[in-house]
């Protein structure tokens, strides 16, 4: 993976509208909040690749001041607040030189170490233009992209994701096939929460 330069763009600043009065990003999971079990695993992941430059985008000062050490670059973006193409804008723009851009989510506690690694590797390795995981029905989060779609990323606007750029050249995509689906969900609502939670318990 050390061979290109890659953004990977942590995208912690969503507005956590179903998840009712508290930010869901940071409700405790164990012995810490959602939003770091992917960003610690893509540290471990990325500490050993050079090419490799992680990216928070927050809107929350708790997580700017949570998140402000090496190797991470943090960008606080409170526009984030008005939709999801803020967020991705401020992450490139914070990116530089790099040859590709790819944006996980910090709603997916359940994404493990090994698919992260084995997607960014599939993805790196064959220097892919853009692609994203999915299941057997249904395309999902992380996604990536070569600098090739910088300029519309940018053009992006509200609450459009990169999705809509993905499926505009779907043709040109590759995928990374996750065998299991909760890897991918989202946590949106506390239900969801308690479900997990309560499933963590039992394996416990």
């Amino acid at each position: 993976m050390d061979k290109i330069k890659a953004a990977v763009i942590y995208l912690a600043s969503g507005n956590s509208k179903r998840f009712g009065q508290e930010n869901k990003l940071l409700q405790m999971i164990g012995t810490k909040p959602m939003y770091r079990y992917g960003l610690d695993r893509l540290i471990d992941l990325c500490k050993d690749h050079e090419g490799f430059e992680i990216i928070v985008v927050t809107q929350y000062q708790e997580i700017m001041k949570q998140t402000q050490y090496d190797p991470i670059t943090t960008v606080f973006c409170p526009e984030s607040k008005y939709g999801i193409s803020w967020s991705i804008k401020a992450g490139i723009k914070a990116a530089k030189d790099a040859e590709f851009y790819t944006f996980f989510v910090a709603d997916q506690p359940n994404m493990k170490r090994e698919t992260i690694e084995r997607f960014l590797s599939f993805m790196a390795d064959e220097s892919c233009e853009l692609g994203c995981v999915r299941t057997e029905e249904n395309l999902g989060n992380p996604v990536w992209f070569s600098k090739k779609y910088k300029r519309e990323l940018l053009s992006l606007t509200k609450d459009q994701g990169g999705k809509k750029i993905l499926k505009k050249h779907i043709e040109n995509a590759r995928f990374f096939k996750v065998l299991e689906e909760t890897e991918l969900c989202d946590i949106d609502y506390p239900k969801e929460m308690q479900a997990m939670l309560a499933k963590r318990g039992k394996s416990s």
